[in-house]
């Protein structure tokens, strides 16, 4: 991970074709994403289900068939909505995908206005008639490809986000202001918050501290925190020991105090307490469940 811990650290493709495809499905009751960002582009459909995305301040709820777009650098999240499972299938793109190396004229032309927001394209894509329903049928084509074996899928995949790029742009136009810049840092301190968090996970972490990186009082550092992630800073700090303890316990055979104690739990009682919330049972059962999915 190159800014945080939060950025994610998954390489998607390689620098050659830096593209990757994903089909994931969690039930009502599990996190459907956590909050993250990465450099690349995303367009997310929602395969089955409904979900709630939030991408950077503003949420999105998606019915089956509707889909999302994140720019590169946006934190975005989500969770499934009513209770019933949610699948969706995912492409992840760097915008190098889109450039010669030389001078280019399509990607200066088009492919670098919308990194730069100088495009306003919309987030949230609907199946209405049109450039929208377009798009989304070129994004159903794009991973039915994926799924099949054909020669050179990866020229078609090329081609189709070429294809939706190019819609995704008419569907929206010339920014009519630019993101205020306060907004923006903002944002950006939120990073610098979560990098320390999640580089001083297994040490206590006062509130004080991440409001001085943030540069606010506590009080609103909460209040805006919680705006942008829909957790309070102990809940997020609290989330993500629990996700690494998960990992842990899914890859090691260490004792379930030991686990906690490395993630920054001082209490195994409270341990508990927090996975249960986050996973629906106690260390213990998770670890019994997943023993067979150990590489």
């Amino acid at each position: 991970m190159d800014k945080s811990r939060l950025k994610e650290a998954r390489k998607h493709g390689n620098p050659i074709y830096p593209v990757s495809l994903y089909d994931i499905t969690c039930p009502p009751d599990a996190p459907l994403l956590d909050l993250h960002w990465h450099d690349e582009l995303e367009l997310l459909m929602v395969t089955e289900g409904r979900a709630v995305f939030r991408v950077d301040m503003n949420d999105y709820e998606l019915q089956t068939g509707e889909a999302i777009f994140v720019n590169s650098g946006e934190l975005h999240s989500g969770y499934v909505v009513g209770d019933q499972p949610c699948s969706f299938s995912a492409v992840v793109f760097h915008s190098s995908l889109f450039n010669s190396g030389s001078i280019d004229y399509l990607f200066d032309r088009y492919i670098s206005p919308v990194l730069e927001r100088r495009y306003d394209v919309p987030v949230h894509l609907r199946r209405e008639p049109g450039n929208m329903y377009d798009l989304l049928i070129l994004l159903d084509q794009l991973f039915a490809v994926n799924r099949m074996s054909l020669m050179a899928p990866e020229l078609t995949i090329k081609g189709l986000l070429y294809g939706i790029i190019s819609r995704l742009i008419n569907l929206g136009g010339t920014a009519a202001r630019a993101k205020p810049e306060q907004e923006g840092y903002r944002i950006e301190r939120l990073k610098t918050v979560i990098e320390y968090i999640e580089q001083h996970y297994a040490d206590p972490i006062p509130l004080q501290k991440l409001a001085e990186l943030a540069r606010m009082s506590e009080s609103y550092f909460c209040r805006f925190f919680k705006r942008i992630t829909t957790k309070s800073p102990i809940e997020y700090m609290n989330n993500y020991r629990v996700q690494l303890a998960a990992n842990r316990l899914r890859q090691s055979d260490a004792k379930i105090m030991e686990v906690a104690l490395d993630v920054g739990f001082n209490s195994l009682s409270y341990f508990n307490t927090v996975f249960r919330q986050r996973y629906g049972c106690t260390p213990r059962q998770y670890r019994s469940r997943t023993e067979g999915q150990r590489s």
